[in-house]
């Protein structure tokens, strides 16, 4: 079974602060006398659920062609539960009663229930959301070597209240070895996620050498 765990991409998508929102401008029209409909999309390459890359904070860093495949698998992932409101952190002692996920999972995601606010207060969701503390990736690296990506139901590990702190995580979690990818503004609403293993599939929208990329994210179970 294939769960939809990507948020699909509109002009009404949330955006972080100062992300150019996604324009449609129609080139062809059948009302102007064109034989078809056709239309030019732009968007930016961190709109909606989407992966960060090393190039997207490290000089030199991988790209989206050189890190992953058409279709990339990350497998177990695990989906835990820490509860947050507002500009919260999440900080290390936070993952302590979830050892257990942590250490045996390619793909690690967090719910915070943030998720609920996409749709009811997406201004809140984009602007006052939680974040990851920066000392977080250097605990997951200690816990588990074969950690790739951290995904999480907030639109950005970082906080536009303090962008030094979420510059910081980015560059903790992408630049140091091994690098752990990190899909942001994931859909965890689906209740199965919690608990049991399951597979990430994500199939990136344009697949070239970009720092990051929105994705079509599926959680496969069996």
């Amino acid at each position: 079974m294939l769960i939809p765990i990507s948020y699909p991409l509109n002009r009404g998508t949330p955006l972080y602060p100062g992300t150019e929102p996604l324009t449609i401008i129609p080139t062809k029209s059948l009302a102007r006398g064109d034989p078809e409909e056709e239309s030019r999309i732009a968007f930016s390459s961190h709109a909606g659920t989407h992966i960060d890359l090393p190039r997207h904070f490290c000089p030199g860093g991988g790209t989206v062609r050189a890190l992953l495949a058409p279709e990339a698998v990350f497998a177990p992932a695990r989906c835990i539960e820490i509860s947050r409101t507002g500009e919260e952190p999440i900080r290390i002692h936070d993952l302590l009663p979830h050892l257990d996920a942590v250490r045996n999972a390619r793909a690690l995601f967090v719910k915070t229930g943030n998720g609920r606010l996409r749709g009811t207060d997406p201004e809140a969701y984009a602007k006052r959301h939680p974040w990851v503390h920066h000392e977080v990736p250097g605990f997951l690296r200690m816990q588990n070597p074969a950690l790739r990506l951290f995904g999480i139901d907030t639109i950005s590990i970082a906080t536009p209240a303090n962008p030094e702190e979420g510059r910081e995580a980015h560059r903790a979690f992408l630049c140091n070895h091994p690098h752990i990818f990190l899909l942001e503004d994931v859909d965890l609403s689906y209740g199965r996620l919690l608990g049991e293993p399951w597979i990430l599939r994500l199939y990136p929208v344009v697949f070239d050498d970009l720092e990051g990329v929105p994705v079509v994210a599926l959680a496969e179970f069996e």
